[in-house]
């Protein structure tokens, strides 16, 4: 067996940075560096070493006021990081506009869409310019083979996430049952 560099291989050049001797440090990936991702949550608890390395498998969204993200319903394979500006969740119910949630810098949405692939459960708005990074589904997939010291606490982190969500819309779905409860037992 025989092995290379993996900056070496053709079909893995694009993910390094290009270098020449005595020459300066090419800019970090898509023109933002390991330190600006400290504003993420998700990545609180990852050194330089590896927020550099994570930037090789994310794509930069800019984004205008009131463009959609994604829609319900559709199909859904990445998540996103909001780096700068304000998104919204929403669903229409009885064709109205409900916000869901506010989405502000340091939070990230879709993560479940980028472990199941499933469908989008609310349309992503945002709200002023804004900038995401998005993590796509084979970009997860890629770092889980390339870099799995890397996946780690990015596993760890995305489950962080995932459980709050979970403990939030529990107590939320319980204080609208004890809302209903306590609002039919004043009708009768």
């Amino acid at each position: 067996m025989e092995w290379n560099r993996a900056s070496e291989m053709s079909e893995l050049k694009l993910l390094f940075k290009s270098q020449t001797p005595g020459t300066a440090q090419a800019a970090p990936a898509h023109g933002i560096t390991p330190g600006s991702l400290r504003r993420i949550k998700i990545f609180a608890d990852m050194d330089e070493r590896q927020l550099a390395s994570f930037l090789q498998y994310m794509e930069v969204l800019k984004l205008v006021p009131n463009a959609v993200v994604f829609r319900e319903g559709e199909h859904g394979d990445a998540m996103y990081l909001v780096l700068q500006g304000e998104l919204r969740a929403r669903a229409f119910i009885g064709g109205r506009e409900s916000t869901l949630s506010q989405m502000g810098v340091g939070e990230c949405f879709g993560e479940l869409a980028v472990l199941d692939e499933g469908p989008r459960s609310a349309d992503v708005v945002a709200n002023v310019e804004s900038v995401l990074l998005k993590i796509s589904a084979p970009a997860l997939k890629r770092v889980f083979q390339e870099a799995p010291a890397l996946a780690a606490p990015f596993l760890l982190a995305l489950n962080k996430t995932i459980t709050s969500r979970v403990r939030t819309l529990t107590k939320r779905y319980e204080d609208s049952i004890l809302f209903a409860r306590t609002a039919s037992e004043i009708k009768t």
